[in-house]
């Protein structure tokens, strides 16, 4: 099960200043833990993998500030021999670190609906980049070619879109959703209060899938109700189950809108997470496996993707964006 070690403050009311914290992965942000950490006196952090399937080995995570001490990961077996709880003798630890901390250069690509509008505007991106380890087709070239394809059939009718939509393609998601934060918080305030709603796309053809509809439930929110409405309908037409979720961040761009109140919605089949029995019952599939067996691996090619879930959740998209465009003033 996902850890909340480190998440609090109080998670740290004991700990001794000056040395190396022990932290384990999971529930909240790596910057949250790692902020606890450095507040309570800590001058080195070691994140511990859960001990999960497929979460065991050392991994590599992201900061979105670096940090002012060392910071490493480390598998679960390597963490629980570290594990000092009820022990007096407590444990020696050398930690070194040997990296580079410098600016690169990245880019987003944006591209408005023709025939812009002074009035409400509906955002929908996905990252472009990958991480080191894998190639990165369903996380995320999933995401990005459903967003294209929503742009290019919607150019083709651009009445139906009215200027009223903004497509997007960010950088540096992996590194800490650099792309997607810096458009937002260059953005005035008056051009964010005209942004009503931001929809994530974000792995969208996971092999071992679940349809997922989740972000924003506030009913009292027109573009909110109006796009999870049509991407449940859309999915129910054509007989296809789907799982809502609700929340307001799901640790990918949407945190980026989420953060300043913009309200958001995303579709996503999973990453890491594994399927349980019901949703195996449900949706098909393996259950106790990953969504995405080759999530964040070398893995993750061409052949890893389901095209038949990718066209289904491209189409659910344009069905949803459809409606918004017609019924938000």
């Amino acid at each position: 099960m996902a850890s909340a070690s480190g998440c609090e403050t109080v998670d740290f009311q004991d700990f001794e200043p000056g040395s190396v914290a022990l932290i384990r992965r999971g529930t909240c942000p790596f910057q949250t833990k790692v902020e606890n950490a450095v507040a309570a006196g800590a001058i080195g952090v070691v994140i511990m993998n859960e001990g999960t399937d497929r979460r065991t080995d050392a991994f590599l995570g992201t900061l979105r500030q670096p940090a002012a001490i060392p910071v490493v990961g480390i598998s679960y077996e390597h963490g629980h021999s570290l594990d000092i709880a009820g022990r007096t003798d407590g444990a020696t630890v050398r930690l070194a670190v040997n990296a580079v901390t410098e600016k690169r250069r990245s880019r987003n690509v944006l591209a408005n609906a023709p025939a812009g509008s002074d009035g409400s505007l509906i955002v929908v991106g996905a990252h472009l980049d990958s991480v080191l380890e894998g190639p990165g087709i369903n996380d995320n070239g999933s995401g990005a070619a459903a967003v294209l394809e929503a742009a290019l059939r919607l150019v083709r009718e651009p009445t139906r879109a009215r200027g009223r939509v903004r497509f997007a393609f960010w950088g540096a998601e992996e590194q800490g959703l650099v792309g997607s934060r810096h458009h937002v918080d260059s953005l005035s305030e008056d051009d964010r209060r005209h942004i009503v709603l931001y929809i994530n796309l974000d792995m969208v053809s996971s092999p071992n899938f679940v349809r997922f509809v989740q972000g924003s439930v506030a009913t009292d929110h027109a573009p909110v109700a109006i796009a999870r409405r049509e991407l449940v309908a859309d999915f129910r037409q054509h007989s296809l189950t789907v799982e809502e979720r609700a929340g307001s961040r799901y640790g990918s761009d949407d945190i980026s809108f989420s953060e300043k109140g913009i309200p958001t919605v995303g579709l996503y089949t999973g990453a890491s997470g594994l399927k349980s029995e019901s949703q195996a019952g449900v949706f098909g599939g393996v259950a106790g496996r990953p969504y995405d067996p080759c999530y964040h691996r070398a893995c993750d090619t061409i052949d890893n993707v389901n095209r038949e879930v990718l066209e289904q959740n491209t189409r659910a998209l344009l069905s949803a964006l459809d409606a918004l465009v017609s019924e938000i003033p």
